[in-house]
């Protein structure tokens, strides 16, 4: 296995953000208890056969980022941090998140952030009280700001 360089990856102490405050200006929320989350990125494909070729070639453009995850909420006690995410995907609001090896704020930290919307919330009650709440972010065809895989620098 390829050893990654300290900080490079995300990793299990992989921490998701949310803000309401677009264009990475704004103070982002730290989402509390996500058990896991998937950050996924492919490049859209188009195949090409030219008269002449000996073959088909396949040509790669921007790429599509989606996230999904899940986060578990105890019942009685959701919180703002619920809410607002609830409240999001009821009014299709569009929110910075920001996903991260740790703190956000220190340098050092490989971080990927994103503007976009949550697709998808599905709501299960596994246990007696907890709330098991799986959800997929996609980002905003409406919004301009650039996905990005980073480092935090100051």
């Amino acid at each position: 296995m390829t050893n990654a360089a300290d900080g490079s990856v995300l990793g299990d102490d992989c921490i998701t953000y949310y803000s309401a405050t677009l264009g990475g200006a704004g103070a982002l929320t730290e989402i509390p208890v996500i058990i896991d989350d998937t950050i996924s990125s492919e490049r859209r494909a188009v195949e090409s056969n030219c008269r002449g070729d000996a073959e088909i070639a396949e040509h790669t453009g921007k790429p599509k980022h989606s996230v999904s995850g899940t986060l578990l909420v105890k019942r009685g006690t959701v919180g703002a941090t619920y809410e607002a995410l609830r409240d999001a995907y009821v009014n299709n609001t569009i929110l910075a998140w920001a996903f991260a090896t740790g703190d956000s704020a220190d340098i050092g930290q490989y971080i990927f952030r994103m503007e976009g919307r949550l697709k998808r919330w599905e709501e299960s009650r596994p246990d007696n009280d907890t709330v098991k709440v799986s959800f997929e972010i996609a980002k905003a065809a409406d919004n301009t700001y650039a996905s990005n895989w980073a480092t935090v620098t100051s």
